[in-house]
């Protein structure tokens, strides 16, 4: 009888803890920001400015189009996106095929195959200040890429109709170096279930001779915004 009934506490027990558990948030762990799916698509408006010793700045202004276009098995099953992007200089031209890239994702990583070179864009699962080298797939040096809180000034600063969504954003830190001689900032925020919202790049470098010093006036560089203005998915 009393073994009964320890048999029965404990089936109790059990079924108690099987009752509460908690089911793993794809938010949480971060999945949910870098969401992909065939048909899937993100529309960016551009800016992007070079700056040169001889020459005024020259500012490109432009619509670009990223569209999961197929998927296909990789090396272990893991399967590949072909990421199709387009782009036009105005809203009432035809799309052009601009490139193709490639993406993957599994539980440890987000991967995008740009121009041929692998770049490591999200680790899971996400934990505040979480580090990692960017360019452990390619032959570059390393890249320290740093997952934190989408910056207040950052937030401030970009600029889109559907900004609400911001609120549910985090922000890849992948260099921010800045001095009275050059700027190195360059970052990507993404947001739940919807992937990439705002990529800036800025690699600037500033007069140093001593009449200008501490000045930031520009020599030479670049300064590239790409900030999303729709997204969802072809029928």
């Amino acid at each position: 009888m009393l073994r009964s009934l320890l048999w029965i506490s404990l089936v109790g027990w059990l079924l108690a803890c099987e009752s509460e558990t908690i089911e793993p948030s794809s938010a949480r762990l971060g999945f949910s920001y870098f969401p992909i799916e065939v048909g899937n698509f993100r529309e960016y408006a551009v800016q992007d400015i070079s700056y040169s010793l001889l020459n005024e700045p020259d500012t490109q202004r432009y619509f670009l189009r990223e569209v999961v276009a197929d998927s296909f098995p990789g090396q272990g099953n893991e399967l590949i996106y072909r990421l199709e992007r387009f782009s036009r200089f105005f809203p009432d031209q035809a799309w052009v095929l601009d490139s193709v890239w490639t993406a993957r994702v599994n539980t440890q990583r987000a991967v995008v195959v740009e121009n041929n070179t692998p770049f490591i864009k999200l680790v899971f699962p996400f934990t505040n200040k979480l580090v990692w080298d960017g360019n452990a797939l390619n032959a570059k040096s390393a890249d320290r890429y740093e997952l934190q809180t989408t910056p207040e000034a950052l937030l401030e600063e970009i600029e889109s109709t559907i900004d609400t969504l911001l609120t549910q954003s985090i922000t890849v830190v992948q260099s921010n170096v800045s001095s009275l001689v050059s700027d190195s900032i360059f970052s990507e925020t993404y947001v739940d279930n919807v992937g990439l919202f705002y990529k800036k790049s800025v690699n600037i470098a500033y007069c140093a001779e001593e009449d200008c010093l501490g000045q930031f006036i520009i020599d030479f560089g670049r300064d590239y915004r790409q900030t999303l203005t729709a997204y969802g998915k072809i029928d």
